[in-house]
């Protein structure tokens, strides 16, 4: 997974601020089926400090991106803590 910034009101590149694979404690998945994914990356301005970055995608976004590239969708185990397909 890469996680990149750049400038959104003026022209500039983007920085890769996180390249590492996803690792399952990474992700948690609440009761109503969100998934959220967090992990701790580079900041974008001082090269000695970190943040953690957090997304949460709810069920239906989840189902929109598996729907867009033909993948199964995911759905939260029994456990809530992998992914099974559906």
């Amino acid at each position: 997974m890469r996680l990149s910034a750049q400038p959104a009101r003026r022209r500039g590149t983007a920085k890769c601020i996180y390249s590492a694979p996803l690792q399952i404690d990474d992700v948690q998945i609440d009761e109503n089926g969100d998934v959220t994914v967090s992990i701790i990356a580079q900041d974008i301005y001082s090269k000695n400090s970190a943040q953690r970055y957090k997304i949460t995608l709810t069920e239906a976004e989840i189902g929109i991106l598996s729907a867009n590239y033909g993948m199964p969708r995911p759905i939260p185990s029994p456990e809530g803590t992998n992914f099974r397909s559906i």
